[in-house]
């Protein structure tokens, strides 16, 4: 079965809390100073049946806050308009919060019917049709009660269940998501807090984590509608029994979330659009009030596309708060005047995690266009083409797309995208690129080598770290693919820790060739025992720098190999040097360190550089002391 939760809005003192007592014969004011005072100050809760819940908000124009706390979690709302007032100021305001949190359904009641006659109910029907009129509520039911007499509450109930049952249930993005709305303690139970579940399912023992604070807890027990429960799912309301954490340090606002999956921020894009009957502009920089699910934080909205917004517009906004908060992907929020307190607007996030953006940049207001769309295939486009030297992952790809794991399998099987995105990695757990992006990292990967080839003439190529700092600032999990890429296609060709273009060749001056020579003469003439880079530039008669710049040329030539700052030795003296070492262990099985030393006639220092060597290109295997051949690498 289905569950819906109800919520209740309108001007105070137009019987909200009275008619949620009629309909179920639980009173929400749960407060004694709510009973003292006579009015509603925040929401109460109530349950119709087994599967509809009800929430009640304060209709009193100093407690929008909790209003909007409790309404921004609901599937439908019951308008109150008492007849004996009519239409009020909260009436007015508490439409536009309804409209601006795309609310869909919604019945009104029209209370106080025991209080006037006829002829003035039909007036105050009028009213509320012009009201409405242009708005979700234009073809509403409208039903007139009476609280106090019960006339017309049976068919109000009957309305909300038939109503309730024709509501398309929440699409579940496949994570748990939960805002909270309340906070307290129990004696012998601990912190209870209780939401809306608007995503996801959890049970007793799973753990789930406080957001924005990044904290994990366990779930002790849950509740819902009233009853000890299982588990509690998409669609419920949820009282859930916490462990080890105080009521003080979870409070409205905060979000128990799937554990790992959601990133906190203090910035957000939004798509906002101010109220057509806004008193004045909204100014680029200005202070205001940001309602984001059960959460109001303060905030400056930063227009990215105008100066400034006028009544009835819209426009793309990066909104820089004052606290962290979680949000998910086309979530509506409302924004408020910081004073005096107003309803002036409202819109969707566009993005949960953007960086700070330039304003009235255009690459970024095409980003922002793109991701304002609902077609899933240019959001996830537009998502993957931002990553600007990376791929996603599906946990990353939902968190910023706000699709559920089974839709994004979906969207990501469609051969329109399937042309633009590049699948990479084990199939269990790969990396979706775009192919723009993909390309982009190649180019910058073979202008890095290019410039490195440039820069270093004489060096046999760059190291493989450094050219992923350089070319993706060290920050991109598509680097392996890419070089992969490049190396099948024999673009670069790399060589242990070395990369380099496949078309680089080290060129020498007709004087550098001449020193060249000379220095592969002296090598091999050396045999197994090469003279250091200082004794090497004395015997040239050549400065040290130039010793290095030479050998690192013929290192490059692949004339010499490099095994160590002072050990080099000629490839003649190398292969010379391999020969010896196979020789000797087909006869002996085994060879230590002094006996390859006797074998070369050289010193331990040179021996031990070599069977290194041999050991790390896989001739050979050291077994405690000693070598033994791998047979296979012969």
């Amino acid at each position: 079965m289905k569950y819906t939760i109800i919520g209740t809005a309108g001007h105070i003192d137009h019987g909200k809390s009275a008619l949620v007592k009629a309909l179920t014969g639980t009173d929400p004011d749960r407060l004694a100073e709510e009973h003292e005072r006579g009015m509603t100050i925040d929401i109460g809760f109530a349950f119709l049946n087994d599967y509809i819940a009800i929430i009640d908000v304060p209709g009193h124009e100093r407690f929008i806050k909790n209003m909007v706390a409790g309404v921004s979690t609901i599937d439908m709302v019951v308008l109150v308009i008492a007849a004996d007032d009519g239409i009020m100021p909260q009436t007015r305001e508490h439409l536009d919060i309804l409209t601006l949190l795309q609310l869909k359904h919604g019945i009104i009641a029209i209370t106080k019917k025991d209080l006037v006659d006829d002829e003035w109910l039909e007036i105050v029907k009028e009213e509320t049709a012009n009201l409405v009129k242009g708005t979700f509520l234009q073809h509403a039911p409208v039903k007139t009660v009476s609280s106090v007499t019960g006339e017309g509450i049976n068919d109000l109930s009957e309305l909300i269940k038939q109503t309730a049952n024709k509501i398309e249930s929440r699409k579940d993005r496949g994570l748990f998501w939960m805002p909270v709305d309340r906070s307290f303690s129990i004696k012998g139970f601990g912190t209870v807090v209780t939401g809306s579940v608007l995503s996801g399912q959890v049970s007793p023992g799973d753990t789930v984590e406080l957001l924005p604070r990044q904290k994990k807890i366990k779930i002790r027990g849950i509740q819902t509608h009233g009853k000890a429960a299982e588990n509690v799912r998409i669609g419920e309301r949820g009282a859930l029994n916490l462990a080890n954490i105080s009521k003080d340090d979870i409070q409205r606002g905060d979000v128990l979330a799937s554990i790992n999956q959601f990133t906190p921020s203090n910035i957000i894009d939004v798509q906002v659009n101010l109220l057509k009957n806004a008193k004045k502009a909204l100014n680029n920089r200005s202070r205001v009030r940001v309602h984001i699910g059960t959460r109001e934080i303060i905030a400056r909205i930063k227009l990215l596309d105008k100066d400034k917004l006028e009544p009835g517009t819209g426009g793309f906004a990066q909104l820089q708060l004052e606290d962290y908060i979680v949000s998910m992907r086309r979530d509506p929020i409302v924004i408020r005047q910081y004073s005096p307190l107003i309803t002036i607007g409202g819109g969707i996030i566009l993005d949960t995690n953007p960086k700070p953006h330039r304003r009235f940049h255009q690459e970024t207001l095409d980003h922002l266009k793109s991701l304002e769309k609902q077609d899933p295939v240019d959001v996830i486009l537009t998502v993957l083409l931002s990553q600007k030297t990376s791929g996603l992952r599906i946990p990353e790809l939902e968190k910023l797309t706000g699709y559920d794991p089974n839709n994004l399998q979906n969207i990501l099987t469609q051969p329109s995208l399937q042309k633009q995105i590049l699948k990479l990695g084990p199939d269990k757990n790969p990396v979706y690129c775009h192919r723009i992006i993909f390309e982009k990292l190649k180019e910058n990967i073979i202008n890095t080598i290019t410039a490195f080839h440039k820069r270093e003439p004489f060096r046999p190529g760059m190291n493989k770290a450094e050219l992923k700092i350089k070319s993706t600032n060290n920050s991109s999990p598509l680097f392996e693919n890419v070089l992969t890429e490049l190396v099948n296609e024999g673009t670069v060709i790399e060589d242990s820790n070395l990369v380099k273009l496949s078309t680089y060749r080290i060129t020498l001056s007709e004087k550098d060739k001449t020193i060249s020579a000379a220095v592969r003469d002296t090598l091999i003439s050396a045999n197994f025992s090469p003279p250091s880079v200082s004794e090497l530039a004395q015997k040239m008669n050549i400065s040290v720098e130039d010793t290095q710049r030479i050998l690192g040329a013929m290192y490059g030539m692949g004339d010499i190999i490099w095994l160590d700052n002072e050990i080099f030795f000629h490839k003649q003296i190398l292969e010379k040097a391999k020969k010896l070492l196979i020789s000797y262990l087909l006869k002996n099985s085994e060879i230590t360190i002094s006996q390859y030393r006797d074998q070369l006639n050289t010193t331990r220092k040179f021996a031990l550089a070599l069977l290194l060597y041999f050991d790390s290109r896989g001739l050979t295997t050291r077994v405690e002391d000693v070598r033994i051949i791998n047979d296979d690498k012969i």
